[in-house]
């Protein structure tokens, strides 16, 4: 097939991908490519998987058996459906691995290769995008006109207006991570579902105070290491709105942006890294700390509890609380460990 453009992932998500059944999705966007591989997860296996039908292989098993990817592929489900073959860290695949499928495709499941940005040149990413039965989903941090032309689109969808000086707010406070842009998009003009437009006040009501001032407290305190403080103000936070697994979401887009400023301090190019996050004026010297603090392969480590909590969180959401709190608890020790 080719590279799905923004504008064709719509059409692409309701039924372009039963013509595709090697997809690629990487990227810069770390939040984007996880949002985007869950949506295409979800189109595949419907509104009730069955979970016999989803598989998870990664990069370092494929590293010791290479064969198996292909296995799996052409197994037949037990009990009906498509199958879903999910492989994180496909960048790192030998090539052994992946060839396979685009010589052969597979005819009963879809296999996702997800990996970080992958160059030009890489061999996967060329094979993909010019294989017949591929597509290839390139996901990166979106800049502030996309940000603005996502807030029109959705707008138009809901039938709300958007006034000028709300526009230009969403544009200033979101960017940097594609899926955490659309979810903000969207609690505001849910929050305003009803009403003629959206001000300028609601942006800055939803988004400024819940996200940069009662959110980021207990996960600021997690990455600075003061455990003890972390259950205080994270059960405060949730008195004044922070959903529990909204915090976690701030958590790992938080995790995230710490690793793009790690790898961005080795490269030499830190200052430049953290005037592109956009991070909220009192909270500069905090996270300029925190990202000095912190190396590439613990952050990845948290990054990878997050999102694990997070999946638990939504699968045992009478316990979404607990679970929050002891994923900052984690984050503080690995913090204290350095």
């Amino acid at each position: 097939m080719a590279v799905i453009r923004p504008g064709d992932l719509p059409r692409f998500l309701k039924s372009g991908w039963r013509e595709t059944p090697l997809i690629l999705i990487h990227g810069s966007d770390e939040g984007g490519v996880r949002a985007r591989a869950g949506q295409v997860a979800a189109a595949v296996l419907g509104p009730d998987p069955d979970p016999m039908n989803r598989v998870e292989l990664d990069a370092d098993t494929l590293a010791a058996d290479p064969a198996r990817l292909l296995d799996e592929a052409n197994s037949i489900s037990m009990f009906g459906g498509r199958r879903l073959i999910l492989v994180p860290g496909a960048g790192r695949l030998a090539k052994s691995a992946w060839q396979p499928l685009i010589e052969v495709p597979p005819l009963d499941s879809i296999v996702i290769l997800v990996a970080d940005e992958l160059a030009k040149a890489s061999p996967l990413r060329i094979a993909l995008e010019q294989a017949a039965q591929a597509a290839v989903i390139a996901c990166y941090p979106p800049t502030r006109q996309d940000i603005l032309a996502l807030v029109d689109q959705r707008a138009a969808e809901t039938g709300l207006s958007v006034t000028p000086v709300a526009r230009a707010a969403l544009g200033d406070l979101l960017g940097t991570d594609q899926a955490l842009a659309e979810g903000e998009i969207d609690k505001v003009l849910l929050y305003c579902h009803g009403r003629l437009s959206v001000d300028a006040e609601d942006v800055l009501e939803l988004i400024t105070d819940s996200t940069e001032l009662a959110g980021t407290e207990p996960v600021d305190r997690a990455f600075e290491g003061r455990l003890e403080e972390i259950e205080t103000v994270a059960l405060r936070s949730f008195r004044e709105g922070i959903n529990p697994s909204g915090l976690l979401a701030l958590a790992l887009n938080h995790a995230l942006m710490l690793r793009r400023l790690t790898l961005a301090r080795r490269e030499g190019g830190f200052d430049a890294a953290l005037r592109q996050e956009r991070v909220f004026f009192r909270r500069l010297d905090r996270v300029r700390s925190q990202a000095q603090s912190w190396d590439a392969t613990r952050i990845t480590r948290a990054i990878d509890l997050l999102a694990a909590a997070q999946d638990q969180a939504r699968r045992t959401a009478s316990l979404e609380e607990t679970i929050a709190i002891r994923a900052l608890w984690s984050i503080a020790l690995a913090s204290r460990r350095r």
